[in-house]
């Protein structure tokens, strides 16, 4: 008669004390707390200025002087029309729709072939020239603001559409090269080699492999420079000066004479001034995140 074979049988694992488990949901539950806390915190500090200027616009400037924090006492478009009226909005939105998109049309293109250089050819010193050219990123627009204005004037572009764009997009070039560079180094070499086994020279492989598959990056990109070339006030005001080419946000700041400041009024040039700016980024976030963080993952 066959014996059955001895099982060993473990003891169960101790359960966690009832106390330990509270305590650790109570834990939980304020780490989930405070973030949320601190978030909202955050939130309200960017949001705040937008209010501000929201509901300074609404207000006369009596009302402004006598209740500067409080909700305006009745809802006025006076300002809004009296901006439209001194400011010419249709010409000077006209003027930063042409300087805008052709810096970022430019800024773009030369970030395109730049991040190509540095990143796909074997040329001499690309590691230096890609170094230098990001090192531009931590160098303020007001060190070389002076240069690039002397610059612009001695080769005859001062106060023209033209200057301005270039100056536009010579500070946006770095941050276009950052970003494509890296969404270039994460797409698989082996889609570069079976191109250029068929034959491609660079521009096939630009243009034909990298470009088509570098669209969220480009987009991304294209989106973040419309942001801070509409909102720029520093290279407009200097290169465009008081010409009729100045761009909306220089119509902005000139709201405000030498001796009148009128707060409501410039928080309606303001509103006026970034309503494409919230449509577009609100239109596109989604690109932006996903272009933002395109070449992270390889």
């Amino acid at each position: 008669m066959s014996s059955l074979p001895n099982l060993v049988i473990g003891e169960a694992p101790a359960e966690p004390p009832r106390a330990a488990l509270r305590f650790s949901g109570l834990r939980s539950s304020v780490g989930r707390a405070a973030a949320v806390v601190v978030l909202s915190m955050f939130a309200i500090a960017a949001l705040y200025p937008l209010i501000f200027t929201i509901l300074s616009s609404f207000k006369t400037s009596g009302e402004f002087a006598s209740n500067p924090m409080g909700l305006p006492s009745s809802l006025t478009l006076a300002n809004y029309l009296e901006t439209f009226e001194r400011m010419q909005v249709g010409r000077l939105l006209f003027n930063s729709v042409v300087a805008t998109f052709g810096a970022m049309v430019l800024t773009t293109v030369s970030a395109l072939f730049v991040a190509y250089v540095v990143t796909m050819t074997k040329i001499p010193g690309r590691n230096l020239i890609f170094l230098f050219i990001i090192s531009m990123l931590v160098i303020p627009s007001q060190a070389i603001i002076y240069p690039l204005h002397q610059t612009i004037l001695d080769i005859g572009l001062g106060g023209t559409y033209r200057g301005l764009i270039l100056s536009l997009a010579a500070f946006g070039l770095p941050l276009g090269t950052y970003i494509l560079a890296a969404y270039f180094r994460s797409v698989p070499i082996e889609m570069i080699e079976a191109a250029q086994m068929d034959g491609a020279g660079h521009l096939r492989v630009l243009f034909s492999v990298l470009l088509p598959v570098s669209v969220p990056a480009l987009a991304a990109l294209s989106i973040l420079n419309f942001v801070w070339m509409w909102n720029d006030l520093l290279l407009p005001l200097v290169i465009m000066g008081g010409t009729e080419k100045t761009t909306l946000m220089v119509g902005v700041a000139l709201l405000s004479g030498q001796y009148d400041i009128s707060i409501p009024l410039i928080s309606a040039g303001l509103i006026i001034a970034l309503i494409p700016v919230i449509v577009v980024y609100l239109l596109m976030q989604r690109q932006i995140m996903s272009g933002a963080i395109a070449g992270s993952v390889k």
